[in-house]
């Protein structure tokens, strides 16, 4: 089995970044072993929820389908997938960190069947992978902080409506 394991700290909130990875058609924008991705089905992104994914292996394109299968907002996602031929299995938790996040990104790839003689090969390869990933999501989740404190700007500063009677009576308790 290929393993990788990466831990990295997002200046994104924990929502901002549960919903970008959420929406796994992203992961085409940070992972350089995708050469496509895109969103299968319509509606809130939850259990259920599928993408395509091509990964590129030099010249070989691998097909999948993830569907994801634990969806713990902003805290818990797990993604799986399987061909004839490979399991992935993606598990992504997402903790308050400072001002931003910590993401941990733990991914396994099985060869099934007598395929699984690929194993070693492709951990030696996944690792190298898995560091270009992990850097290009580090990246990627710079950018979505920056554009969300891009929109926060655009909008103005919020007003506070002020207080009156009835709400402040209804608060105290």
């Amino acid at each position: 089995m290929a393993h990788f394991l990466a831990t990295l700290d997002s200046p994104a909130s924990a929502a901002a970044t549960f919903a970008y990875l959420a929406d796994f058609a992203h992961c085409a924008a940070w992972d350089p072993t995708v050469a496509a991705a895109r969103r299968i089905g319509r509606g809130a992104i939850g259990e259920g929820s599928r993408f395509e994914v091509v990964l590129a292996a030099g010249p070989i394109e691998l097909p999948f389908t993830y569907r994801v299968t634990r969806y713990e907002p902003p805290r818990r996602l797990v993604l799986e997938a399987a061909g004839r031929w490979l399991r992935s299995l993606d598990r992504i938790e997402i903790e308050p960190h400072g001002r931003g996040c910590r993401v941990r990104y733990d991914a396994d790839l099985r060869w099934l069947g007598p395929a699984y003689l690929l194993d070693t090969p492709t951990h030696l390869l996944f690792q190298l992978s898995g560091r270009r990933s992990a850097h290009g999501l580090e990246r990627a989740l710079a950018r979505l902080a920056r554009d969300d404190e891009d929109s926060k700007a655009e909008r103005g500063p919020r007003r506070r409506r002020p207080a009156t009677k009835s709400r402040v009576r209804a608060g105290a308790a």
